[in-house]
């Protein structure tokens, strides 16, 4: 017995000076101070571009066909127009003779000087008043045979309805004989173009009119296209268990396509000013969210509440404040009150405020 009480002292006496050690050891650290910045929940998601509106322009009647020049250039696919630009025209001498234009405007101008004269007689008591409604009928069907000739003549010009860029330009020749109901060409508008998303019927609480949208196109990588939600389908496709939401996105230079398959983020909650630590600093110490800040040469840990997340920082509502300094380094660990060295200060973290920047998000909260 004597023995064994001997070893064990033995054993406590080597342990003795290990433990004071490793409580006097100075661990070096590097730390940053907290910032503020901006963080963002965004619901994932992919689809296809398609345009926003397109018209197909057709002949109303028939006629040779001209071709004139549009700002200076031959009308060809990828040209682009505005509303109501003339793209093609047709000659049809049958249909302007029919037309009497200017003899329906001079029937025009004649029956609106019986009308005045009619007027002015039954202030006399010269006419009756039914003599001056059938003055008036007669201008109203003159001007109502000459809007006709108007109209008809108006379809030999071929207008876009639309502005865009011209697609499908037919192939027809200049001078040849098209007939009524031909396609000239298609118009699509580019300014703007649409992206159907499919959003997972878990997420679609999440998603509301006039939210944010952020579309990446794979073939530029380094583009951000800015739109919103325009739609939301309330029915759920049965198949994939989906709902359609369509987000409207702008396209001033025109890089996006229809037929495009693109990435896009809907923004569903955006808090600014808020104080962000990265995320690689958060320890889990139980059930408890920590970090590790240092005050006075130690190390502090203090329990967080976190709000929102994205692949690169946690948003703290509570533990830290902002221009404390976070230890960025050999904090896994540490235990509080560890005395630490400090052997450099990294720049402040947060996105958008001191010591921030970039557009931030790419939420991960609901992918």
């Amino acid at each position: 017995m004597r023995a064994i009480w001997i070893l064990a002292l033995a054993a406590l006496a080597c342990e003795t000076p290990s433990t004071e050690q490793s409580a006097d050891l100075t661990v070096p650290v590097t730390v940053q101070p907290v910032g503020l910045g901006t963080i963002e929940e965004v619901v994932t998601s992919t689809g296809t571009l398609r345009p926003r509106q397109e018209a197909v322009v057709m002949t109303e009647t028939r006629g040779y066909l001209s071709l004139p020049a549009i700002d200076g250039r031959q009308p060809s696919e990828g040209l682009q127009v505005s509303a109501g630009q003339v793209v093609a025209r047709l000659e049809n001498q049958e249909l302007v003779v029919s037309a009497r234009l200017e003899s329906r405007q001079l029937a025009v101008k004649n029956a609106r000087k019986m009308l005045d004269e009619k007027e002015v007689l039954v202030q006399r008591g010269l006419v009756t008043q039914l003599e001056v409604e059938t003055a008036r009928k007669d201008l109203a069907d003159a001007q109502s045979d000459y809007d006709d000739a108007q109209v008809q003549l108006a379809k030999l010009a071929i207008q876009a309805p639309i502005a865009g860029v011209l697609s499908e330009f037919t192939d027809a020749s200049e001078g040849a004989m098209v007939e009524q109901g031909e396609q000239i060409c298609r118009i699509v508008d580019y300014g703007r173009v649409l992206v159907d998303l499919q959003i997972p019927n878990s997420q679609i609480r999440h998603i509301e009119l006039g939210q944010s949208v952020r579309v990446v196109d794979y073939s530029y990588p380094d583009e951000v296209f800015d739109g919103e939600i325009a739609v939301i389908d309330p029915v759920v496709d049965a198949t994939t268990r989906t709902f359609r939401a369509v987000a409207e996105v702008g396209n001033p230079q025109g890089l996006l396509r229809p037929g495009m398959f693109v990435k896009a983020e809907v923004v569903t909650e955006a808090r600014v000013d808020v104080v962000l630590v990265p995320r690689e600093l958060v320890l889990m110490r139980g059930n408890r969210e920590v970090v590790f800040v240092e005050e006075e040469a130690r190390a502090m840990m203090r329990e967080i509440e976190t709000g929102l997340e994205d692949e690169k920082y946690v948003e703290v509502v509570e533990g830290v404040e902002e221009g404390e300094r976070l230890i960025t380094s050999n904090y896994e660990t540490l235990r509080s009150r560890t005395r630490v060295s400090v052997t450099g200060t990294e720049e402040g973290g947060g996105r958008g405020g001191p010591g921030g920047g970039g557009r931030g998000g790419g939420g991960r909260g609901r992918d």
